[in-house]
C-alpha cells in the first residue's frame, strides 16, 4: 500500500508519518513546507501551488492520502487551493483521511455526535477563518467523495512521536518552571485527545475500509481549567499552580462553550485506545 501524508512535519502529522514508516507493509511519503523538516526523507511542497502539486502527486500515485496540514489563519487558503487540488486528483479507489476539529460545532452545546449539523462563525469573529474553513472542507469532502474518513478531534495534547509537546502544554511548563501560576477557563468544555492516540487512529483508518465521520478521543470531558490542572500534576507540579481564568468575553467574540465529542462510534470501530 502506498500512502502520502500531507503535513508530515507538523505536530500531529509527524506522529502519523512516523507510525506509517515503521510499518513494513506500507510505502509512505510525506510533505513539509517550513524548515526544518521533521524527517530527512520528506518532500518540500507547497500544496497551494497547482503545478508543483500536480507533478508531485502524479509521481506518487498513492492509494491513501492523509491530510494533516493545518495553518490556522491561512486555513481558508488551504481549503480553497490545496485541498481542492488533492480532491481533483483522487480516483474513486483512493482514500482520503482528513484530520478535522471539534470547532465545526460553533453552537457550543455539546457533547456532539458525528451526525450533528455543523456551523460556522460570523466573518468578523477572530476565529472565523480557521473554523469556517474546516466547516467548508468537511462539506466539500462529503459532497465530492465517497471514499473518505473525517477524523474530528478536540484539543490535541502530549508529546508526539518525535518529542514535540503541544503548544499549550509547552507554555504551561514554561510558566511552572518560572514558578508562576497559569490561568485557564473553567467554562470551556472539550474532549482532549493525546496526539499519538489520534495518530494511531488515523493509521488504522489508512489500513481499513471504514469511511465516514468519526470523533476521536476518550469518553471523558474536561474544562480547560480541569485538564490543565491535571497536566500540571503529571508534570510534577502542584495543582495550585493552575488557577481559574476570567470568563469575561467581549460581545460578538464569544468562544463556543461546549464542543465536547461523543466518541462511542470510533471506540467501537477500531482497536486504538484513548488515554
Amino acid at each position: 500500500m502506498k500512502v502520502c501524508v500531507f503535513g508530515a512535519s507538523g505536530y500531529a502529522g509527524s506522529s502519523v508519518y512516523d507510525l506509517l514508516r515503521k510499518d513494513s507493509d506500507i510505502d509512505v511519503t510525506g510533505t513539509y513546507l517550513e524548515e526544518p523538516a521533521a524527517f530527512d526523507d520528506l518532500y518540500k511542497l507547497d500544496v497551494n501551488e497547482p503545478e508543483s502539486f500536480s507533478a508531485f502527486y502524479k509521481e506518487q500515485q498513492p492509494d491513501v492520502v492523509v491530510w494533516s496540514v493545518m495553518s490556522g489563519p491561512y486555513e481558508d487558503e488551504l481549503v480553497h487551493e490545496g485541498l481542492r487540488h488533492v480532491i481533483t486528483h483522487l480516483t474513486p479507489q483512493t482514500k482520503l483521511v482528513y484530520l478535522s476539529t471539534d470547532f465545526v460545532f460553533t453552537e457550543g452545546s455539546g457533547p456532539y455526535y458525528e451526525d450533528h449539523p455543523t456551523s460556522g462563525l460570523p466573518e468578523d469573529h477572530p476565529l472565523s477563518t480557521y473554523t469556517n474553513a474546516k466547516v467548508k472542507a468537511e462539506r466539500f469532502i462529503s459532497r465530492e467523495l465517497l471514499n473518505y474518513t473525517i477524523l474530528r478531534a478536540g484539543p490535541i495534547y502530549g508529546e508526539n512521536k518525535i518529542g514535540q509537546l503541544d503548544e499549550r502544554t509547552d507554555k504551561l511548563l514554561a510558566q511552572l518552571r518560572l514558578r508562576n501560576t497559569a490561568a485557564y477557563r473553567d467554562d470551556l468544555i472539550r474532549t482532549f485527545v493525546h496526539v499519538n492516540d489520534l495518530a494511531g487512529s488515523a493509521v488504522e483508518f489508512v489500513k481499513n475500509d471504514l469511511t465516514g465521520i468519526y470523533h476521536a478521543g476518550p469518553d471523558k470531558r474536561h474544562s480547560f481549567y480541569e485538564f490543565m490542572t491535571q497536566m500540571a500534576e503529571q508534570l510534577g507540579y502542584s495543582a495550585d499552580s493552575v488557577e481559574k481564568a476570567s470568563e469575561y468575553e467581549e460581545p460578538d467574540k464569544e468562544i463556543p462553550k461546549n464542543t465536547a465529542l461523543k466518541t462511542e462510534k470510533i471506540r467501537n470501530a477500531i482497536k486504538q485506545k484513548f488515554r
